[in-house]
């Protein structure tokens, strides 16, 4: 177990205020990026603490066209997969998040989608790999954050020696009613390596959300984005 807790660090760029509300109807959804690497082990690792809806091998379609009945029917989605700056690898190819929501579908969030982790390299750069940390989330009104209230993930490497585990810790804490980013930097202290950093980008009014309280659903296509980052 580790004795030295990671330190954070925090990105801001606007900030706005809602109202609290309690979520209901929890729905889980979880799509693993290769069929031989273990990550769909890593998703089942987190579903098997609720009563989830989905568990698919990942395709285009699910995170694009038709995430109204895939990711953004859920409340809580998570990856497991390849991964790069602002990228997810799945069986069919590449989804690039700062365009995933330019079909009549949109992002996630105008759905039901409140929270999305992605258990992957790189996927939620900070401002140590990049200035610009923001705006592929809502590029051109393009990107995920249409709604969304949190997106979780790493901006350095993750591993998949360790990924099983995190998402095992990561799941019951959440399940358990814990801050949801927070208990994902819990999970990598706990049982990621050292240096696997977590990162999670989001909506600042949504900074203190959990799984059963959570604020109004943000504004689609609004650019006001808060980062917090381990490092």
């Amino acid at each position: 177990m580790k004795t030295l807790q990671k330190k954070l660090a925090l990105g801001v760029l606007v900030a706005a205020a809602t109202t609290p509300v309690l979520a209901v109807d929890f729905e889980e959804g979880g799509y693993a990026g290769t069929t031989d690497e273990g990550h769909d082990t890593v998703v089942y690792n987190f579903l098997k603490h609720f009563n989830y809806e989905q568990y698919y091998y990942s395709y285009k379609h699910q995170w694009t066209w038709n995430n109204n009945n895939r990711v953004d029917a859920m409340d809580f989605a998570i990856f497991a997969g390849h991964g790069n700056k602002w990228l997810i690898a799945g069986l069919d190819g590449n989804v690039n998040l700062a365009t995933a929501g330019s079909s009549a579908h949109l992002g996630y969030g105008n759905m039901d989608a409140e929270f999305v982790a992605f258990q992957s390299c790189y996927v939620v750069p900070s401002p140590i790999e990049v200035t610009d940390w923001w705006s592929n989330w809502t590029s051109n009104n393009n990107g995920i954050f249409d709604g969304l209230h949190q997106a979780m993930g790493f901006h350095t490497v993750s591993w998949q020696s360790t990924d099983q585990k995190v998402t095992d810790y990561f799941g019951p804490r959440i399940k358990n009613n814990y801050a949801v980013w927070q208990a994902w930097f819990d999970a990598i202290n706990a049982k990621g390596k050292s240096d696997e950093h977590g990162s999670a980008v989001m909506h600042p009014s949504a900074d203190g959300d959990r799984y059963g309280s959570v604020v109004a659903d943000p504004p689609i296509n609004h650019g006001s984005l808060r980062l917090w980052y381990q490092y």
